[in-house]
C-alpha cells in the first residue's frame, strides 16, 4: 500500500473517531436535557401555606370585655337616665339565688335578640362586695357571655342594698322594664306569692314595650 493511501486511511479514521465522539457527546447532552425537561416539576412548599392548610379553624374571640361596676342606687339612676330613648330591662340577681342563676341565660338571650330593636340590658348583682365574691360574680358573668352593663350593688353608711334599690321584701329574682322615656312600666317580683311570673311573661312584656308607638 502506498504512503498516500495510508495517510488517507489515517485521516479518515481520525475523522471517524472525532465524528463518533461528537455524536456520543451530543446524544449524552440530549438525553440529559430531555430527562431534565421531562422530570416532574417539584414546587417547594411554602411552610406558611402548609401551616395554614393544616392549622385548625381560628374562631373569633369575644368582641366586648365583660366588666363589673360597683355603684350605689344613685349611680344606678344615673345609668338609667343615660339610657333614655331605649327600652331598659334590669335583672336583679345574685350568685346564691338558684332561680336567678338558672334563668340568667334568658337575660343574655334577650340582649342578643332585641338589641337591634332598641333594648338595653342591665344586670344588678345583689351579692356582697368583698373581693372574693366580686371575682365569683365576674366569673359567672363571663361564663354566660353577659355582654351588657353589669353592676354590683353597694350602699353607703352600712345600708342594705336590698333596701336602697327597693327590692320588694329582698326577694330575688327581680326584674324591671322601663320604656323609652325612662318610666318604670313593669315589675316582676316574687315578693307576692300570688303574683308569680314566667320568663315568657317577661319576654312578652319586652316585645310589647319595644313596639313602635303609633302616632
Amino acid at each position: 500500500m502506498s504512503s498516500f493511501q495510508s495517510n488517507h486511511i489515517i485521516i479518515f479514521r481520525s475523522h471517524l473517531f472525532l465524528f463518533i465522539t461528537c455524536m456520543l457527546i451530543i446524544l449524552t447532552l440530549g438525553c440529559s436535557s430531555q430527562e431534565s425537561s421531562q422530570s416532574p416539576s417539584i414546587t417547594e412548599e411554602n411552610p406558611s401555606q402548609s401551616a395554614e392548610a393544616n392549622s385548625p379553624e381560628i374562631k373569633p374571640g369575644k368582641t366586648v370585655e365583660i366588666t363589673l361596676i360597683e355603684t350605689d342606687v344613685n349611680g344606678f339612676n344615673e345609668l338609667l337616665e343615660k339610657q333614655k330613648g331605649k327600652v331598659i330591662l334590669v335583672d336583679f340577681w345574685a350568685t346564691w339565688c338558684i332561680p336567678c342563676v338558672k334563668n340568667f341565660h334568658h337575660t343574655v338571650e334577650w340582649n342578643k335578640k332585641f338589641a337591634d330593636q332598641g333594648l338595653t340590658v342591665i344586670s344588678v348583682s345583689m351579692d356582697e362586695s368583698d373581693p372574693e365574691t366580686q371575682k365569683s360574680v365576674l366569673q359567672f358573668l363571663e361564663s354566660k357571655d353577659a355582654q351588657f352593663i353589669n353592676i354590683l350593688a353597694t350602699a353607703e353608711n352600712d345600708q342594705d342594698p336590698m333596701d336602697t334599690f327597693e327590692i320588694d321584701d329582698g326577694a330575688l329574682p327581680h326584674y324591671r322594664i322601663y320604656d323609652r322615656t325612662g318610666k318604670l312600666i313593669k315589675k316582676f317580683s316574687f315578693a307576692d306569692p300570688n303574683q308569680q311570673f314566667t320568663q315568657a311573661d317577661i319576654e312578652s312584656s319586652l316585645v310589647e314595650t319595644l313596639k313602635p308607638k303609633s302616632e
